[in-house]
């Protein structure tokens, strides 16, 4: 009885234990896919919103070029300005762009002659008469006799002929940042400006040039615009939350970061990184960044001048900690929720597994009865489930023994008839727990049977669906096993060519590859590796059989080799025309059970059973692909 309940006590720990594994490992796997959905998720809205936010900082950047381009045009166009340039009036001029500068709220605004001759510096007018020629814009509007405007850059020299007041306000000292490249200037005393430069015409002919221009340099009117529209003025942990600047190369000379002690960053510089990426490639940064003295999910652009030159750098950025902080809750919230979901589920697998187990124990104590000759033992039936059934079977089984008992007793040749009866069964049972031992085995082999029997009749195409989806599975299976299996490789020297040679003599005749013409290139200069045949050969067939299946109206496949004689490796590539693969399936081709093609033509095993051989014999496998051109296959393998 004792070993009887050990078992029974074995049997249900087990299952118990089997359930909790399969609820946590089910719980751990939700986890880990939830805890990367809600990170792409949260991360992603917050470079989605720095994106949008960039282009919104880009437009009222612009905005403000336009409003200088208005005004300028504006005052080109007055009748009183050409007039005064006419009968060269300098004294009303002056007073006239003088009036003009202050209202329209313009730094700078100057007027030369047809040669780029300064006649007029509104903001400085004793100074006059040098010349504005090598001016970016001055020049455009000489040459090409048309209006032009956007960024541009003005030396200290060219600001001190404007006041000393505008060659103040562009200085600015130069404050060691974290990450900043390192250099030896300690300031910088140019400036950033907005400006327009328009032609003065009269009657097709160029009287003069018009620029007007307004200073970034400590000028906060477009970032904390940008602050204000974008972010709401709104804070996070004490920082602002979102932020704004504008770089003159790589220093902040407009800005709304702050520093530790409460000031704007004026003078602060980006991070090296960025500026590699931004300044020096051109290109436009997306991703964190630490700003002055915090991180932040950023995005910079390029400031170019009219020249197409980089000038500076316009960057909007918020805070990293707050997306940061909603992530962490999110998971928080997230693994609580798991958490208190497995506890149930524990228990009521417990309970379950409990359940299930009080009739069976009543089942084993009463064949423990049974089997001591007491046949008037009879188990109670409390439910009408399965279970319950089993306990009346088992009550109706009891009766069936002792009647039958009684009858053995009185007629003993009925006694020796019931046994041959119960042999007949022993044997029937054993026969068909034979025929179930490999039940996929014997599916296929009786629906096979019938389907040649049965071709002429109503049942052939449920004939052929059974066989069809038997040796699905049993493809499944096999693939499932080839994938989890790792088998000792069998390593042996051999021409890599010759290997090809041998595996596609066998494609070549396959009915797929009729449509497909292979050509090989392979290099006379190759020398042997050190691999597994067998292995390699499968790796050759799963690649070219991909291409076919890639290239369904046909097509044509070019497999090369070749020796890198710098690395020492051994280079196979496997060339094809077919419909290439899409960029989001790239990263994934490699995956256990990602597969592209429709239900029942594959199992997504193909290519990782084919990574995996590579990756074991110390080798690379890359993919390159273009939808509409083909896939290119590359495998590296050492010589050596």
């Amino acid at each position: 009885m004792s070993a009887r309940f050990a078992i029974k006590n074995s049997i249900r720990s087990k299952l118990i234990a089997s359930f909790i594994f399969v609820v946590i490992l089910t719980g751990a796997f939700s986890t880990v896919v939830g805890i990367m959905i809600i990170n792409d998720t949260v991360v992603g809205q917050a470079y989605d919103s720095v994106q949008s936010n960039l282009s919104t900082a880009q437009f009222i950047y612009d905005e403000r070029i336009n409003v200088i381009r208005i005004a300028v045009e504006h005052a080109a166009s007055l009748p009183d300005i050409k007039n005064f340039l006419l009968k060269k009036n300098m004294i009303g001029l002056t007073a006239r762009l003088q009036n003009f500068r202050r209202d329209a709220g313009i730094d700078i605004m100057n007027i030369t002659d047809p040669a780029g001759k300064i006649m007029i510096r509104s903001r400085n007018p004793v100074q006059s008469g040098d010349t504005a020629k090598d001016d970016l814009f001055v020049n455009y509007v000489i040459e090409q006799k048309k209006a032009v405007f956007g960024s541009d850059v003005m030396s200290r020299t060219a600001l001190l002929r404007e006041g000393d007041d505008l060659a103040d306000q562009a200085f600015i000292k130069r404050i060691p940042t974290p990450h900043a490249q390192q250099r030896d200037a300690t300031h910088d005393d140019r400036a950033l400006v907005l400006k327009a430069a328009y032609p003065v015409m009269d009657t097709g002919r160029l009287i003069g040039v018009l620029y007007g221009a307004v200073l970034i340099n400590k000028n906060y009117e477009i970032v904390d615009r940008i602050k204000r529209l974008v972010f709401k003025d709104e804070t996070y942990d004490g920082y602002d939350y979102g932020t704004a600047t504008i770089f003159l190369d790589d220093m902040r000379i407009a800005t709304n970061v702050k520093s530790r002690e409460g000031a704007r960053a004026i003078g602060t510089c980006v991070s090296e990184e960025v500026y590699t990426k931004v300044v020096k490639q051109g290109k436009i940064w997306l991703d964190k960044a630490f700003v002055v003295n915090n991180w932040y999910i950023s995005s910079y652009k390029p400031i170019y001048n009219i020249a197409n030159e980089i000038i500076g750098i316009l960057y909007v950025g918020i805070l990293k900690t707050k997306f940061d902080s909603i992530k962490q809750k999110t998971i928080l919230y997230f693994l609580a929720v798991i958490g208190v979901t497995l506890v149930i589920a524990i228990v009521i697998a417990v309970l379950l597994i409990q359940s299930i187990f009080k009739p069976v124990r009543k089942l084993v104590d009463a064949s423990g009865e049974i089997a001591q000759g007491n046949y008037h033992k009879r188990i109670s039936v409390d439910s009408g489930d399965e279970l319950g059934y089993l306990c009346d079977t088992f009550n109706k089984m009891v009766d069936g023994i002792v009647e039958r008992d009684e009858k053995l007793k009185e007629q003993t040749q009925k006694q020796t008839q019931q046994a041959e009866k119960l042999a007949s069964l022993g044997r029937l049972a054993s026969g068909i727990a034979h025929e179930i031992n490999n039940p996929l085995t014997g599916i296929l082999a009786f629906s096979s049977e019938l389907r040649d029997d049965f071709k002429d009749s109503e049942y052939k195409e449920d004939l052929d669906l059974i066989v069809e989806e038997t040796l699905r599975c049993r493809k499944i299976v096999k693939e499932v096993l080839d994938f989890a299996r790792e088998t000792a490789l069998e390593k042996q020297h051999a021409n890599i060519n010759e290997v090809i040679v041998s595996t596609l003599a066998i494609l070549e005749h396959h009915v797929a590859f009729h449509n497909t013409e292979i050509e090989q290139q392979l290099a006379g200069d190759i020398p042997e590796v050190y691999i597994d045949v067998n292995q390699i050969k499968s790796v050759i067939n799963n690649l070219a059989v991909n291409a076919v299946d890639a290239m369904p109206a046909g097509g044509k496949i070019i497999i090369s080799t070749r020796f890198d004689t710098v690395k020492g490796d051994v280079v196979i590539q496997f060339i094809d025309t077919g419909e290439g693969i899409p960029p989001e399936h790239l990263e994934k081709i490699f995956d256990p059970f990602f597969t592209t093609k429709e239900t029942g033509k594959g199992t997504g095993l193909g290519l990782s059973v084919t990574y995996g051989i590579v990756q074991r014999h110390s080798g690379t496998i890359t993919v390159e692909s273009r939808q509409g051109t083909g896939t290119t296959f590359t495998i590296t393998l050492p010589a050596r």
